[in-house]
């Protein structure tokens, strides 16, 4: 690992993800399909320009994703703006990926996420 990409790890790991964050998912994706451990969701044509616009690397932001130990894998398909997600759902309930996306229960779920973060 780089020097840079180790401090990329250090502020991801220190970032909080706050229940405003989550509600940015509902904006920018929606559940084309959902079965326990894997979900796949259609990105919006609104991310594409959100990431034009901003200094976020999508492809770091996903590799540092997939580190969370509750992310087995990350596909994203830019041809058709599709994002699969494999998971441990005994880690991260289901229930979890919906309620986000519906704008629920976001408290709740940030602070397990930043828990994962915190270990990582």
């Amino acid at each position: 690992m780089s020097p840079s990409q180790s401090q990329n790890l250090e502020s991801f790991k220190n970032y909080q993800i706050t229940p405003k964050d989550l509600e940015i998912l509902a904006d920018y994706f929606s559940i084309i399909h959902h079965s326990k451990g894997r979900i796949r969701l259609r990105a919006s044509s609104k991310l594409k320009n959100a990431v034009k616009e901003s200094s976020i690397n999508a492809q770091s932001f996903l590799e540092h994703l997939q580190k969370i130990p509750a992310i087995k894998e990350i596909k994203f398909n830019k041809l058709i703006g599709s994002l699969t997600i494999e998971y441990d759902y005994n880690i991260f309930q289901p229930s979890f990926w919906e309620s986000s996306l519906k704008g629920e229960k976001l408290e709740e779920i940030s602070q397990v996420i930043n828990t994962m973060l915190k270990d990582l």
